[in-house]
């Protein structure tokens, strides 16, 4: 029992969760300009496409400020979020901390069995306490992947997913 809920009741609330709840968080600031942004696209976009119909996406953009780009919702949009993903343009400087907490907060309170974050980005970024930042999402189960993109900061990018259980 848990909660006072009977195994059944609790085994049918589990199977209501979304399987997998996820957040693109992706580098849009003016180093990622041409073919990096256009490959931090088309890589969130074949993302997306792979998500089965129980699962849930948001997806943050980035320059010297977050952007909610696509708010966290369920994969039968897909298309809508695929979109939203397309007119992505860069410009701005690089604050990458802020989204990466803005993504903790969102999947923190998500439902789904599953947390992942996946950052794409040169990993350039104003100071911020990325390594705290991936051991709290990492601590609450959540885990959180870098693809580096241009001229990456390939050590940060790297111990962020290390530390977050997740892959660079």
């Amino acid at each position: 029992i848990y909660n006072n809920m009977t195994e059944v009741e609790w085994f049918e609330k589990e199977k209501e969760k979304p399987s997998l709840g996820m957040v693109l968080v992706i580098d849009r600031s003016g180093s990622m300009d041409g073919d990096p942004l256009e490959m931090a696209k088309t890589a969130a976009r074949s993302a997306v496409e792979l998500l089965g119909s129980r699962d849930q996406v948001a997806v943050l953009a980035f320059d010297d400020q977050t952007h909610v780009v696509s708010v966290m919702q369920s994969v039968s949009n897909k298309g809508k979020v695929c979109d939203d993903i397309s007119r992505i343009v860069s410009g701005g400087g690089t604050n990458m901390y802020p989204a990466m907490e803005l993504s903790f907060e969102i999947l923190n309170s998500a439902s789904a069995r599953l947390k992942h974050v996946i950052m794409l980005t040169d990993g350039v970024s104003n100071a911020g306490d990325f390594e705290g930042m991936a051991q709290q999402m990492a601590s609450a189960k959540i885990t959180v992947s870098t693809v580096a993109l241009g001229g990456a900061a390939a050590d940060l990018l790297e111990s962020i997913a290390r530390i977050g259980n997740g892959r660079y």
